[in-house]
This record gives C-alpha cells, sequence and structure tokens, in this order.
C-alpha cells in the first residue's frame, strides 16, 4: 500500500518534466551570455567588524559597514539566483565619506572601509571556483578634490581644468580628468593591467562625465572593458520603466537594442527605484518587476539588476536612499522568477545570441521571437488588465510552443493556426519544438500505475473487510 501511494505521489513530477530542448553552444563564452548582480559594497554585507570606523547606520550619508569579505560570505546566495557575473561599485581608494566609491583619491589602492588588496583578490577567486565573473567599476573621467592630480587643477597635466557638472550631488563640481590625453589613457591602462595582475579581475566598467565618450564599444583582451557616462539619457531604460510600471500601459514605444552585447538595467543609482515606482501607481510591484526583468532578459542586451531588486528595496523616491541589503527580506516568486531568468538565458543560447523580431504588439501585448542556429523561442508579454490572443503568423506546420514559465501549450489548430492566449499581467518564454502528440507509452504506464493502486486498494479492503466479520 505504501509503495503504490509513493508512486502516485510522484506523479505530478513525472508528468511535469520538461523535454531537453536543443541548447548547446559553440565557440567560447562572450560577454553577452553573462547575466550580472550589481553591488553597492558598503550597502551589501558586513562581513568584518574590523573596518568599521565612521560606520553610522542611522546617517544615509555615512558607510554602513558593507565590505569585501561580506561580498565573499554572500557568493553562495548570489550563485543560486542564478547570476553569472558580479560587478562591483568601485572599491579604490576614496575621500572623506564617500560610501558609493566614486570620489577616488588613489586608483591603485582599496579603500580601508571595504577591505584589503588580499580582500579583494579573495572575491574574485571565491567568485571564480562558483563559476562566477567579477567587474569593477573604474570612474576614470573625475577624481577626488583631494586626489594628487587637483592639487593644482588649472595646470595640470592629467586634468582639464574645469570642473564636473550634474545634477546627481555624488558628482557635481568634481576635477574632471583629461581622458584625450595619451599619458592620461596610458596611466589608466596600466592601472586596468594592474588590478587585473592583483586580483584576476575579468574586467571594468569604464565610467566617464562625457557623452560623448560613453557606449559600449567592447573589448576583450582578455579583459571585458565597456564604458558609460553619467551623463547618458538611458533611453532604453527610461522607456522600460514607464511601459511596466502600470498595468495597462501601451507597449508599443518599448526600444530594443541592435547590440547583444549592451548592458541595461532598471534601477540605478541615478534614478528612483522601479519598486517606489509601482507602488506610487498603486501597483502590485512584485508583478511589475516580473513582466519587466521577462523582457529585459530576453531581449539583445546584457542584463545588470541591482542589489536588493529580488526583496525588492523601495527608496522612497530618493535615489541616494541606499539601504543595507537585507537577506532575510524577499518575495519568493521574484527571486524565484530571477532564477529562472537566469537559468534560460544559460540553457538557451536564442536568448542571449539571437536574432530579434517583433511580431505582435497591440493594447498591451507583445510578442517577439529569438532565433539562433535553427532553435526559435516566443517571448509573449501581456501588460494589459484583460486577457489577450493573437495568432502567429508564419510557424512551421505541426509545431508546438512550450512555455518555461507557466508551463503552457500551443499547439496548431485545425485550421493551421497557432492562437496565443496570454492571461492579464503575464509573460511566459516559449520553446519552439516539434508537436510531441501523446506519449502513448508514457500515458499507458501511468494507467497502469494508477490500475495497481486501485487494485492494491481494493484488495486492502477487502482483507480488511473479512477480518472484521471474524
Amino acid at each position: 500500500m505504501k509503495r503504490a501511494i509513493m508512486l502516485l505521489a510522484c506523479l505530478p513530477f513525472f508528468l511535469g518534466l520538461p523535454v531537453a530542448a536543443k541548447a548547446e553552444v559553440s565557440g567560447e563564452r562572450q560577454w553577452q551570455d553573462e547575466s550580472v548582480y550589481y553591488i553597492v559594497v558598503d550597502r551589501f554585507m558586513n562581513g568584518d567588524m574590523n573596518n568599521n570606523e565612521g560606520v553610522d547606520l542611522e546617517n544615509p550619508n555615512a558607510y554602513h559597514g558593507g565590505d569585501l569579505s561580506g561580498i565573499v560570505d554572500q557568493l553562495d546566495y548570489i550563485k543560486e539566483l542564478g547570476f553569472t557575473t558580479i560587478q562591483l561599485s568601485p572599491i579604490m581608494q576614496n575621500d572623506g565619506d564617500s560610501y558609493h566609491g566614486f570620489h577616488v583619491s588613489d586608483f591603485q589602492n582599496v579603500e580601508e572601509h571595504f577591505g584589503t588588496m588580499e580582500e579583494a583578490r579573495e572575491v574574485v577567486e571565491e567568485a571564480h571556483a562558483r563559476d562566477i565573473k567579477v567587474i569593477f567599476d573604474l570612474p576614470a573621467g573625475f577624481v577626488s578634490e583631494n586626489h594628487p592630480w587637483a592639487e593644482n587643477n588649472d595646470e595640470s597635466e592629467w586634468l582639464t581644468g574645469e570642473e564636473v557638472s550634474s545634477e546627481h550631488p555624488w558628482f557635481d563640481q568634481l576635477p574632471q580628468v583629461a581622458l584625450e590625453r595619451e599619458n592620461v589613457a596610458t596611466y589608466f591602462n596600466e592601472t586596468m593591467d594592474f588590478w587585473k595582475e592583483e586580483t584576476g579581475v575579468d574586467g571594468f566598467r569604464i565610467i566617464t562625465n562625457d557623452s560623448v565618450l560613453s557606449g559600449t564599444s567592447l573589448q576583450e583582451d582578455p579583459l571585458i572593458k565597456y564604458s558609460s557616462s553619467i551623463e547618458e539619457n538611458h533611453p532604453f531604460r527610461k522607456v522600460t520603466r514607464e511601459s511596466f510600471n502600470q498595468s495597462g500601459n501601451s507597449l508599443n514605444d518599448l526600444l530594443t537594442e541592435e547590440n547583444l552585447s549592451q548592458p541595461h538595467q532598471l534601477d540605478f543609482y541615478d534614478v528612483s527605484r522601479f519598486t517606489h515606482e509601482a507602488v506610487v501607481k498603486g501597483q502590485n510591484p512584485i508583478t511589475r518587476w516580473q513582466l519587466a526583468l521577462t523582457y529585459i532578459y530576453t531581449v539583445p542586451c546584457v542584463p545588470v539588476v541591482y542589489y536588493g531588486t529580488e526583496t525588492p528595496i523601495d527608496d522612497g523616491g530618493d535615489p541616494q536612499n541606499l539601504p543595507m541589503m537585507n537577506f532575510k527580506a524577499g518575495d519568493e516568486k521574484l527571486k524565484k522568477r530571477i532564477e529562472k531568468l537566469n537559468s534560460m538565458r544559460e540553457q538557451f543560447p536564442a536568448l542571449t545570441r539571437g536574432d530579434y523580431r517583433e511580431l505582435y504588439n497591440k493594447d498591451g501585448l507583445v510578442v517577439f521571437k529569438r532565433t539562433y542556429d535553427g532553435d526559435d523561442m516566443v517571448v509573449a508579454i501581456n501588460n494589459a488588465e484583460e486577457t489577450r490572443t493573437m495568432t502567429l503568423e508564419g510557424m512551421e506546420d505541426d509545431h508546438q510552443l512550450r512555455g518555461l514559465l507557466h508551463d503552457g501549450l500551443v499547439r496548431q489548430q485545425s485550421d493551421g493556426s497557432y492562437r496565443l492566449g496570454m492571461e492579464r499581467e503575464t509573460a511566459d518564454v516559449f520553446i519552439v519544438e516539434p508537436n510531441s502528440g501523446y506519449n502513448w507509452l508514457f500515458i499507458g504506464f501511468v494507467g497502469g500505475v494508477l490500475s495497481l493502486f486501485v487494485i492494491a486498494v481494493t484488495a486492502i479492503s477487502l482483507k480488511n473487510r473479512k477480518v472484521d466479520k471474524r
């Protein structure tokens, strides 16, 4: 009897077991294959109490104690979420209470609040042991007022003589670095070589103050290098946030990249949290995040997730409100969605390397296809407040679409069409595969197990009745 019950209990597992799809990637791993978790070092995890001088948890502009040792402590947590790369806010020696790391006073030394060079090396080594890459932020376009280069700003061969003009308080009025000068470029190339040699880091995000110098311009030599500017408008991020911050919004204005290697994020230090935008509009932030993350994980780009998104953090609308990470908080649905999306990007190269083609975009429902090496995946996101349906055109006969997020299955209709229906505020990613039809061998097996279970229960019942009559 117990064996029969155990077999019956296992049936849902077998019935839900997905069929493996072709997912091999030829060639070496590329930057576009990564998914990135961005860490503000001071606000992530306090792993070493010995470097807590000046820490004040009540002061939002003071150090809060997060350090490199704390990152090592939480690498397994990041691995469980499925991220393949971590990106650290600047860890170089900083001036005053610059917990964010952007007021650099020495580009070739570790800020003592964050730890030591040995601990920086440990972060990289332990991350690599978990198959996680590490990228350092390198703010090259500006320096602290107390940097040696700024002793005589007007005549310095390293600086332009001008100050950064920015609405962001972290950067406004910092001395500008003359990146166009050969000696300056040589210095920063040597600096990146220095960190590579000292720590084994995999790459850098080079941060400038001039939008002219921004852009991906990715290099792998073998370091991963890409640049961004504090003055960028981030149109992709802006439109994506505006589209998904409320149900019922049109998705017609969504932007897509031709560059598969362009990093994109919804939250960052220069914009309020997406969670807060959803809350202000009276929306469920978990649902909003699920749709928005599904989009950036499945369109051409490298997804970058800001620390605390998975909890999700609400900054009250103030981008400079960076609370400590609370690892005991979090929403399991959102974490599971992130885990699933990361897993899909690892398993299906069509999502990281594939061509992009929009199939439908109307009334809040967007459907697009990613194609790579003969494999197709269809992504459907319904931001509407009602169920939406559409008919897929140009599909091969006798195929099916198998959903990875909600286990949906779309088969060809008798008239040869494929009709896709999406419930309100849902998203799914479908594998396009040959129609598996009905697995009669498996159905026969299941039927046989059920029959044995019924026979066993009946036999035991009859036996019990005979015992009762005695």
